[in-house]
């Protein structure tokens, strides 16, 4: 319980109102855990169980073992595209990631899941994960980036945006509108399933999450020698 009673007691201090929702799980998302955890029942939040829970504007949640959650009304998303998303970092000692997945591959099926994640944790770092059947591997290491709001401490949340611009040829990773991380799209699975990539023991409020696809046609990449011309 007391991980709830931290949660209901910070909103309670900034927004009164949130806590007239009524709190419950959304139907039209889902979630696969790193480790099978019981879902608490709406403010009932034992030993060894996490939260996800509607919470206007947004979501909150709190993790036991690491998720993915994803929006079953969205379906794949694939091209170009952007993935933006307002989150809220409770205190905390977890120095696990938190961010946006895309590329979901396999994630309702029995097998290992096949996605990239754009995290960043408490200590104000950001990486590029890739979880490719059971090993994750960095594709950009965790690095520090002064435009990451850590979380060094004190009652208050911080907040960060998240921002995830794909386009033909690199996935670029903005935090709070500056350009932190980008890494290749080439050899990185992109298309597929969006949501949120959380670690253990991690406590959030995520505000946004806005999907942008690019319909429209762009130009296609230079060759070599137009480069060089």
């Amino acid at each position: 319980m007391r991980r709830f009673a931290l949660l209901t007691t910070m909103l309670a201090a900034s927004a009164p109102v949130l806590l007239t929702a009524q709190l419950t799980t959304p139907t039209d998302w889902k979630w696969r855990q790193d480790v099978a955890a019981p879902l608490a029942s709406g403010a009932t939040m034992e030993p060894g169980s996490w939260v996800f829970v509607r919470m206007p504007p947004g979501w909150h949640v709190t993790t036991g073992p690491g998720v993915l959650l994803y929006p079953t009304s969205n379906g794949d998303v694939a091209g170009s595209f952007s993935l933006e998303a307002d989150i809220f970092l409770f205190p905390g000692e977890s120095q696990e990631e938190f961010g946006l997945f895309l590329g979901g591959q396999d994630i309702d099926s029995p097998g290992a899941p096949d996605y990239a994640a754009f995290v960043l944790r408490r200590d104000g770092h950001a990486a590029v994960l890739r979880r490719a059947g059971a090993q994750t591997t960095a594709v950009a290491n965790w690095q520090r980036h002064e435009s990451i709001v850590a979380h060094t401490g004190g009652k208050d949340a911080v907040k960060n945006t998240i921002r995830v611009d794909v386009d033909q040829l690199n996935a670029t990773m903005l935090v709070n509108g500056v350009k932190v991380l980008s890494v290749a799209r080439e050899g990185l699975k992109t298309d597929g399933r969006i949501g949120f990539r959380i670690g253990k023991d991690v406590n959030l409020h995520i505000a946004t999450l806005n999907v942008t696809r690019r319909l429209a046609p762009v130009p296609p990449p230079k060759t070599t020698a137009e480069k060089k011309a």
